[in-house]
């Protein structure tokens, strides 16, 4: 099982080709990836041979408990003065920063704490994309909690129904089954309201023949799900089964094409080209899908901007959609684990397009 230990020595080798003599790490799920700290105020500051967790008086206990491989430091006072006498008492003179995670206040106080700063993008990120045993045995019963509290609420899927009743009844269920956090808001989203992708639940209630989009996911031991299904109320056909089609066609090409080695970027165009090869490519306004783990959206990226190869051990969405704003969208979003064989499925709700009746 990969540590919290082992994290931080893979981390600190990373870091010693870089030009600095000391990192500060202040993004909180990447002080949870190399600490095991849970709390929400806490900073890692690690020399090449020393580590130390700073945070504050209401986690003295927890960090206690929770932090076992680095020193830890109780502080009362704001913790940029204790990284800046840190960097004096361990004579650092440049420190690396998180950029992503350093605020406009902290950097300068760094600044003026005597620093030469050095911006590291996104390097624990970078070890955050491959998932270990432990990482992926909690992603998967998070996973579970989000389905089978869909399965608890699909019979509200009927005429009748208001978006916010059935987002409020899907987290209620996530929650009782033992999810900690809400990785999000549940988008529900119906009729015309389907064609914005982040939808937030309203009053408006479902009618035979409206589109239907719902997404959301679960927690479990700090890790994350995220899935999206859509739906036809009753029997519509027309061209809102054409479009469903169409996005399931896009979902199982751009699945297919995963494999250790391929470009993210051939992975969004896997499905991008499907919907564009219909006619529906300006309907088609986000990547293809993202990362899931300690956030519930991390590196990597699947999209015409990402970066990189696809590797073994990455965790990640795919989800194309359409969205035609006088008509509703769809969207089919399952996650999935890459192995050295391909793409292994996750997430395994199935995708029907029919659903309640008239």
């Amino acid at each position: 099982m990969t540590t919290s230990t082992d994290r931080l020595k893979t981390f600190r080798k990373m870091v010693l080709t870089e030009p600095v003599e000391a990192v500060l790490v202040s993004g909180p799920s990447n002080v949870r990836y190399l600490s095991g700290f849970t709390g929400s105020y806490g900073y890692v500051f690690m020399t090449r041979k020393w580590a130390c967790l700073l945070t504050d008086g209401r986690y003295e206990t927890q960090a206690a408990q929770e932090v076992g491989h680095m020193a830890v430091r109780v502080e009362s006072r704001p913790l940029w003065e204790a990284v800046g006498d840190l960097g004096r008492e361990k004579g650092v003179r440049v420190l690396g920063f998180e950029p992503a995670h350093t605020g406009y206040e902290l950097y300068q106080s760094l600044r003026k704490a005597g620093f030469r700063l050095r911006p590291l993008h996104r390097k624990v990120e970078e070890l955050r994309q491959l998932k270990s045993d432990h990482e992926m045995r909690a992603i998967r019963r998070a996973v579970r909690i989000a389905e089978e509290s869909f399965l608890a609420v699909q019979g509200l899927i009927r005429p009748g129904t208001s978006e916010r009743d059935l987002a409020a009844a899907l987290e209620c269920e996530i929650r009782k089954r033992g999810s900690d956090r809400l990785p999000f808001e549940a988008i529900v989203a119906t009729g015309r309201r389907s064609s914005l992708p982040h939808a937030r639940p309203t009053s408006r209630k479902l009618k035979a023949g409206d589109l239907l989009v719902v997404d959301w996911g679960a927690e479990y031991n700090g890790y994350f799900s995220d899935m999206t299904r859509s739906f036809i109320l009753g029997g519509a056909a027309g061209e809102k089964k054409k479009v469903y089609d169409i996005v399931l066609e896009a979902q199982r090409a751009a699945v297919r094409v995963v494999l250790p080695g391929i470009s993210l970027k051939a992975v969004d165009k896997a499905a991008r080209d499907v919907i564009e090869g219909y006619g529906y490519g300006l309907f088609f306004n986000h990547g293809t899908g993202h990362g899931v783990g300690l956030d519930v959206h991390e590196m990597p990226r699947v999209s015409r901007m990402g970066k990189g190869p696809v590797e073994e051990g990455m965790v990640f969405t795919v989800e194309p959609g359409i969205y035609i704003p006088d008509m509703g969208g769809v969207r089919i979003e399952d996650m999935i684990h890459v192995t050295r064989e391909g793409a292994r499925p996750l997430t395994r709700l199935p995708v029907e397009p029919y659903v309640g009746g008239s």
